[in-house]
Order: structure tokens, then sequence, then C-alpha cells
């Protein structure tokens, strides 16, 4: 289901992570109208992110939505803003098989895949990924444009604040902070706060969390 009404959606990126986006937008229901890139070149590509106004009115689009993966952080954001200033719909894709408490909230924009869970009283800000296998339980936090890769587990009460990136498989104990932009690294555990920017990795010679 998605949290808007379906209808004709541009995503904005067209690489690996934007054809993930653009089948769970189908899964939605949405008609994928085609895809931006900086070159504007590429398979259903109608145009780059500059073309925006013009592609709204051209395409009759209902949406757009940032599929661009966590090569790009920092890009996510800014193209986001974008597609606020133009007041263009911005809406949460969330796959049929995925598990949404009906007390957590998903901001505009944030995605959704395949057998991902958010807990009860969760509060995921705008723009954020989480993506398939994903476990955020109860009264977590997930802040604006976060992205959270395959497998990420998020204990009780964790906060992952804004653009902070946490890898594959990672697991983040009851009450974990990960700062702004921060980055953690697949397989990783995390206790305590790390701090804004900063990177975790799983320490030489330790194995994966379990």
């Amino acid at each position: 289901m998605s949290g808007g009404v379906a209808g004709r959606l541009l995503v904005l990126g067209a690489g690996g992570h934007g054809r993930a986006v653009a089948d769970l937008a189908r899964a939605c229901g949405f008609t994928v109208a085609g895809f931006t890139e900086p070159g504007g070149r590429g398979p259903d590509v109608v145009g780059t992110d500059d073309d925006l106004p013009v592609l709204a009115a051209r395409l009759a689009l209902d949406g757009a939505v940032v599929g661009v993966g966590n090569t790009a952080l920092t890009r996510r954001a800014v193209i986001f803003g974008r597609l606020r200033a133009l007041g263009l719909a911005a809406p949460r894709l969330v796959h049929p098989s995925a598990v949404v408490s009906p007390s957590a909230t998903l901001g505009d924009g944030t995605v959704v895949f395949p057998g991902a869970v958010v807990g009860a009283g969760c509060v995921v800000g705008v723009n954020a990924v989480i993506y398939s296998g994903c476990v955020i339980e109860h009264e977590c936090r997930v802040d604006d444009h976060a992205y959270l890769a395959p497998g990420a587990i998020l204990c009780g009460e964790v906060h992952v604040e804004e653009g902070a990136f946490v890898g594959a498989g990672a697991v983040a104990v009851p009450g974990a902070v990960i700062g702004k932009g921060a980055t953690v690294d697949a397989l990783t555990r995390v206790a305590g706060t790390l701090a804004p920017g900063a990177r975790l990795s799983m320490p030489r010679g330790e194995s994966a969390p379990r």
C-alpha cells in the first residue's frame, strides 16, 4: 500500500536503487512514468533533475520519489528538497509484504521494502529508506533521509539521526544513537552513541553479530 492515491510517479535516479524503487512503486499500485538521470540518458530516462518542472506537467505526474542510492546520500536530501520546493507530492511507499504497526508513523517519500518490520510507536522521517528484511522495533526514531540497508536491525528505542547510513545486517542494541550523517558498516554491532559523521566498522577478527 502507498501513503497516497496511486497514480503516475517519476523516479529520480535510474541506477540499481532507482529500479528497485520503481518495482516497489508498481507493487503499491503506481504507474512509473519514467526516470531522471544527470546525463538524461538510459532506458526509460525522460530527462534530468533540472527538468522536473517541465516533466511534472508534460507527464501529468501525481508525484515523484527519490531513487538515488546510498552512494550519494547528500544528493538524496538535495533532490527531496527540490520536490518540496516544487510542491510535487512524495508518496510513502510500503511494500504489501512489509509490516508497519498502526502506531508507527512514516514521513513523506519514505520507502519500505519487502519483508521489513516497523514496530509500535516508531517514528520515521521523510525520504528515509527501509530496505528489505529490516527490523525497526518499538519506539525507534529514524530521522529524515536516513538509509537502512537490507537486514539492518534496530532494537527498541534506537535513534538513527538525519542522513545516517546503517549497513546490511548491522545490529543496534536498545537505546543506541547513530549520529547525524554517521555510517555503520555492514554486520557491525552498535551500542551507546556513535558521533555525528563518524564511521563504525566491525573490529578485525570479530564475527558478525548474532
